[in-house]
């Protein structure tokens, strides 16, 4: 086991190879406010509702839940885009001709954000679903660019196969459009509407945070929003009122030090250079600077982290 007594640190501003950046720091604001109300608050005193896109921005958001003894549910910065339909061809945004069903689209049981078409209006529904297919072939004319596939998939292998054998699943765009699809139709079939689904308002997609187990399910209609609970998310009506986490981005400060290090190994071997890095970071914390801050080494331009320092003799000549 390497002993830390092994290495005498000294830190220098200005010059390589440790490098010190603060990125993403979170606020528990426990006031009860709407989704929106909550982010109208984050923007004008930090920079938005809380966005996790990282393993350590969790722990930093776990950091502030402790340090303030939070146990409830808080708004973050999760919704869920429900205006965000486009066709596949193009990717295309949605234009104003909607026919879509009566009480359509819903996203029932949160599920649901492909579209499909019948004989006389549009539906949304699972992905998962298997359905017949339209696809649009631009290398045909008229009509007979719209072909209809009534072998059964599922909206993403109905893409897939539409983009293999002919261009992309059909557009609806216009009366026009509309008319000839639903003309090849005998019941619910996919075309090319789809829309986003989860993302983070930055508009980068959900990811890093597991949902609630049978979540998100939309079960009260329009759960649009999300918040965290117990480090998982949920989706919940925009207008509920709860705490919520803001967060702020801390842009430039960064700083480079040049660390100085004594050492009977080689401290460019991996283990050695990783030892070495969790030394610094200790110390960090047990100066109440941890927080917020990310430590890593800066290679060189061959690769390593650490050269050995050059002295010069009392002879005036250079010695490794």
């Amino acid at each position: 086991m390497m002993e830390q007594h092994l290495f005498i640190i000294l830190f220098f501003t200005g010059v390589v190879p440790l490098v010190l950046s603060v990125s993403r720091k979170y606020y528990l604001i426990q006031q009860g406010k709407t989704w929106s109300d909550a982010q109208a608050y984050c923007r004008a005193e930090h920079t938005d509702l809380a966005i996790i896109e990282s393993n350590d921005d969790m722990v930093r958001l776990q950091n502030e839940i402790q340090r303030q003894q939070f146990s409830s549910s808080a708004w973050i910065g999760l919704y869920n885009d429900i205006n965000s339909w486009y066709w596949s061809l193009g990717h295309e945004p949605l234009g104003s001709m909607r026919p879509w069903a009566t009480g359509e689209p819903d996203n029932w049981l949160g599920q649901e954000w492909c579209g499909a078409t019948n004989t006389w209006a549009w539906s949304d529904g699972s992905c998962t679903k298997t359905l017949p297919v339209v696809c649009f072939d631009d290398t045909k004319t008229g009509n007979q660019r719209y072909i209809y596939i009534s072998n059964t998939k599922t909206w993403y292998d109905a893409q897939a196969y539409c983009k293999t054998y002919h261009t992309d699943l059909a557009s609806a765009r216009n009366a026009t459009e509309i008319s000839v699809i639903q003309g090849l139709v005998s019941g619910w079939t996919w075309f090319g509407l789809i829309r986003d689904t989860w993302k983070w308002i930055d508009k980068t997609n959900f990811s890093t945070i597991s949902w609630i187990s049978g979540k998100p399910d939309n079960s009260l209609k329009n759960e649009n929003c999300g918040y965290l609970n117990n480090g998982q998310a949920d989706d919940a009506k925009c207008s509920d009122i709860m705490p919520f986490f803001c967060y702020r981005i801390i842009t430039g400060q960064q700083q480079i030090v040049r660390v100085k290090v004594r050492s009977n190994q080689d401290v460019n071997d991996p283990a050695v250079n990783a030892a070495i890095l969790e030394q610094i970071k200790q110390e960090l914390k047990d100066h109440g600077m941890a927080e917020n801050i990310t430590v890593k080494w800066r290679e060189q331009p061959d690769g390593k982290v650490f050269h050995k320092e050059t002295e010069k003799n009392s002879t005036g000549k250079e010695e490794l």
